[in-house]
């Protein structure tokens, strides 16, 4: 997916601040303070860089560290619906990784897993093929039983696997120790009588557990290290971005990941 990178001048000069934003190879530069602009110009600096990108059928945009810091700037850009590089999709694509990380010393063979999702897509199916062939169980929790026969019974056919599918919301958690949850809001997800030491993996918006007793985790963002970045990408030409977003605009999985 082609992605520009959308950054403040540095420099900037007589003509820069003539020109608002200035278009440069990959980049989108703007020639302007965005902590001194008020709402009405902030909204006209989107307004033309949304027109650079529909012009260039550009659908994917990076803004720099710095920009991410001004919370009008970026609720501009949702509001104008342009498709900004998030944590989530960093967070989605190394769930393996994540995994490996909570069960440390655990075998996954003598674990289970539990997924929360209603919408089945590329990605998750190819999570549980790959969690049901390694995990002792893997749990799907769904309002939609039946969007997950097909992938039930090729698991059962092809690899002689069981999988268990239910919508059982006083049980189907109360054990659950590691959960990933794609799609379910916080409101169902607090509906379910959740295991108070669980470890959760949260796709969605934002999760807080009303559960009184619950100690356990949520995770929601993780932090990277992309040694394998520098062989497609010259790191300093992005030093002012987050290497998260950077990972997406590339389609790059970091070797390395930690959360706290």
């Amino acid at each position: 997916m082609k992605t520009i990178f959308i950054e403040e001048n540095k420099k900037i000069g007589l003509f820069q601040r003539i020109k608002k934003i200035t278009r440069e190879n990959n980049r989108i530069i703007i020639n302007k303070k965005i902590v001194n602009l008020g709402l009405k110009n902030k909204a006209l600096i989107i307004k033309r860089i949304k027109k650079i990108l529909e012009r260039e059928n550009v659908r994917q945009v990076v803004i720099e560290k710095k920009l991410k810091e001004d919370e009008q700037f970026v609720k501009l850009i949702y509001s104008n619906n342009l498709n900004l590089c998030s944590q989530k999709w960093i967070l989605k694509r190394c769930t393996d990784k994540i995994v490996d990380l909570i069960l440390k010393e655990k075998k996954k063979e003598e674990s289970e897993i539990w997924i929360c999702v209603n919408e089945v897509d590329s990605l998750v199916e190819e999570y549980i093929y790959k969690f049901a062939k390694e995990f002792r169980r893997i749990n799907i929790i769904t309002n939609h039983i039946s969007k997950f026969k097909k992938i039930e019974e090729k698991l059962y056919n092809e690899e002689g696997i069981l999988i268990n599918v239910t919508n059982n919301r006083r049980k189907s958690l109360s054990k659950a120790e590691i959960i990933i949850n794609v799609d379910f809001t916080k409101e169902i997800i607090n509906e379910f009588n959740i295991y108070e030491k669980s470890t959760i993996i949260n796709w969605d918006e934002p999760l807080k557990i009303r559960k009184k007793r619950f100690n356990g985790k949520i995770i929601e963002e993780i932090e990277v290290k992309a040694s394998n970045l520098s062989k497609l990408v010259d790191e300093n030409e992005f030093e002012n971005y987050d290497e998260r977003d950077i990972c997406q605009a590339f389609e790059i999985i970091p070797n390395e990941i930690r959360f706290s």
